[in-house]
């Protein structure tokens, strides 16, 4: 849908918050700080299975504790998006958005927000999300719909965090 100003918006829905919080956790279990977290989960949890095998009675405990804190963070980080995405995105609620020249304009229902095109750091666009960086490596992420900007506006977003 078009809105009055040129842009895009899309009336929330039911699914969207649970699509979107899907698309960050696909992208957060990509960052290399995860690849290397569940990498190590996994060399702990062979090593644990090995000096269980061998007699080891203590080792099993170690592997199974771990793989229980890795799944509970990626579960909390799942929910605590999940319900900053809720509260963006209600549903029933109107978001929009428009790329013009120097700035993404996107209205939520917790307000609007306009951003200039040279601050993006990171945009990826994984399955229903649109994930935004903005600022410092270390800085958050903001989840957008994807439907609310069209393949070349992501490109363009793309384009200017790289640049």
């Amino acid at each position: 849908m078009t809105s009055a100003e040129g842009g895009r918006s899309l009336v929330v829905d039911e699914h969207l918050a649970p699509r979107l919080a899907r698309g960050f956790l696909r992208w957060q279990l990509r960052r290399p700080s995860w690849i290397l977290l569940l990498s190590v989960t996994a060399v702990v949890v062979a090593l644990s299975v090995f000096l269980t095998a061998t007699g080891s009675d203590g080792a099993a405990w170690v592997g199974v504790a771990l793989v229980v804190l890795t799944s509970a963070t990626v579960i909390v980080s799942w929910l605590a998006v999940r319900s900053s995405i809720l509260r963006a995105y209600p549903v029933g609620s109107v978001a929009t958005a428009t790329l013009t020249d120097d700035a993404l304009h996107a209205t939520s229902a917790l307000g609007t927000s306009e951003i200039r095109l040279a601050a993006f750091r990171r945009v990826d666009a994984v399955g229903d999300a649109l994930l935004l960086k903005v600022g410092s490596w270390a800085g958050g992420v903001a989840v957008m719909p994807r439907a609310l900007l069209s393949e070349d506006e992501v490109a363009r977003l793309q384009a200017a965090a790289r640049s």
